[in-house]
């Protein structure tokens, strides 16, 4: 490949799609010296697109420099000047605009860089993660563009060819039903050596193409999923509900877990039916007399952050303490239990009332505040006698009433606990609780995300959004009920925000 005045040489390699030459570039990820040549490539080439499959550092070792500038800021390289201005922070995965100038020319460009940011060291990404990541890409590509797409990691070959494979694969498959993984691999290394590096990011192809034919992802606007769910309304019972073999095809795609995946909650003597995953299981650190290091507690991923919320069960008598510092190890600001308190055995063990301030070994819950708008919320204090009294505020919020069945009532008191979180405004987690730590916990982290998808991309899709909070606790919206209340809060959302639009139209 022809780059630079000096030298002619990069580290970069056409890759073909079947049946479409020079649909991609891959490359090693740049160095300090090699900043230059890239941006050359790239303008060269008349890149539009980079896929970025590694982070600038992993452990302790660097696998690629920073080569565009912070946000809002420019950056020259020799005839180039470089400037971000915007970034978009998801999950497990960011996305940049930059626009790059050529002082010489007196022309621009828009780059838009698609950084996946959770390519474990040494392993392999969540498949349904990865899925996403290549959707949303697939998704904001500009079809009348000629341009290759720019796929890099640090050596440029094992993720690189991975992805690379995935994607060109996808289209393959939607195109003439079928695909040859390991033929395209041996085509793409005819053009890269060692592209695809493992066993493990060879599975990954499969995995992940399997997760892509089976259920691919489809994505609505706001007014589609209005008549979509108008339509199911007034579907006629006897031809059967679209909701309903939705449901079911989620439900049949739902992972399916052994013993050797609670293995760490078998250790421990779980009893409940609902137990953490090994993979996703959160560790208690702070010593606490003849208490150990375990809680039935896990992650979980909210649209915007790898670790949006930690899902719970009410803690018995014995473990109350084990519940606070759950609380205070994760720095929560906001708990949001998904049913009355006063249906819970021994909440007045782990959360005070004005006569009633809780004091666990070295910790001081007191409440502060308690209202009832929609919901029920109270504000409570939580002092560390053992770091100079310092104190910690979160905000703890309730429904009034049950939340099954599926009405008009329930569906306010959801948005009511969705409003609660967003007058706290806080960067940290979630913690969701319930008496299993399962019932109706996944409809509210549902709703928050695909609020959140809405917010950003204009756009939702609900059997994604609840796909991804089962490959981490299968348990999660597994009833119909629960899968029709998130499509009714989303309905009366959507529909309550084009009514004030309308409202504030007129009266203009």
């Amino acid at each position: 490949m022809l780059v630079g005045e000096d030298s002619d040489y990069i580290n970069a390699n056409y890759i073909d799609e079947i049946g479409k030459e020079q649909v991609f570039i891959a490359t090693q990820g740049p160095l300090q010296n090699t900043i230059r040549d890239f941006w050359l490539m790239i303008w060269q080439e008349n890149v539009s697109q980079i896929v970025m499959l590694t982070n600038i550092m992993e452990g302790n070792k660097m696998k690629c420099v920073q080569y565009w500038p912070d946000l809002e800021a420019d950056n020259d390289y020799d005839v180039f000047t470089i400037s971000t201005s915007s970034e978009r922070q998801y999950a497990f995965y960011i996305i940049r605009k930059m626009k790059i100038s050529h002082k010489m020319k007196y022309e621009s460009r828009i780059i838009t860089q698609y950084h996946y940011t959770s390519w474990p060291d040494h392993d392999v990404p969540d498949p349904l993660c990865l899925l996403s990541f290549n959707n949303h890409i697939r998704g904001s590509t500009c079809v009348s563009h000629s341009g290759p797409i720019l796929v890099h990691c640090s050596a440029g070959i094992g993720r690189t060819g991975t992805y690379i494979a995935i994607d060109a694969l996808f289209k393959e498959g939607q195109k003439n039903s079928k695909i040859n993984i390991a033929e395209y691999v041996k085509k793409m290394r005819e053009n890269r050596m060692n592209m695809v590096q493992t066993y493990e990011q060879y599975k990954t192809i499969y995995l992940t193409l399997q997760l892509m034919f089976k259920s691919p992802v489809t994505v609505q606007s706001a007014t589609e999923f209005l008549q979509n769910h108008f339509t199911v309304h007034t579907e006629n019972q006897t031809s059967g509900s679209s909701l309903l073999n939705e449901f079911e095809k989620l439900l049949s795609v739902c992972p399916l877990y052994t013993e050797w995946d609670y293995k760490i909650a078998t250790q421990y003597g779980e009893l409940s039916s609902i137990r953490p995953l090994d993979k996703y299981i959160i560790y208690l650190t702070t010593t606490v007399p003849n208490r150990g290091n375990y809680i039935n507690a896990i992650t979980m991923p909210s649209y915007t952050n790898r670790d949006g919320y930690i899902i719970t069960n009410y803690p018995a008598p014995d473990n109350a303490v084990d519940f606070q510092r759950l609380i205070i190890e994760s720095e929560s600001e906001v708990v949001i239990c998904m049913e009355p308190l006063t249906n819970a055995e021994y909440e007045d063990l782990w959360i005070p009332t004005s006569v009633n301030p809780q004091t666990t070994t070295h910790l001081l819950f007191q409440l502060q505040q308690e209202h009832k708008t929609e919901v029920k919320c109270r504000k409570i204090e939580i002092t560390n006698e053992t770091i100079d009294n310092k104190t910690h505020s979160i905000m703890w919020a309730e429904p009034l009433f049950n939340l099954i069945p599926v009405n008009s009532k329930t569906v306010s008191q959801i948005l009511g606990l969705v409003s609660c979180v967003k007058t706290v405004e806080s960067k940290r987690c979630i913690t969701i609780i319930s008496r299993d730590g399962a019932a109706l916990c996944g409809v509210f982290c549902a709703v928050y995300n695909l609020i959140q998808q809405l917010t950003m991309d204009e756009e939702i899709d609900v059997f994604s959004v609840v796909r991804l909070l089962q490959t981490r606790r299968p348990e999660l919206c597994d009833s119909l009920d629960e899968y029709k209340l998130i499509h009714e809060v989303l309905f009366r959302l959507i529909k309550s925000r084009k009514d004030e639009h309308i409202y504030c139209n007129q009266h203009i």
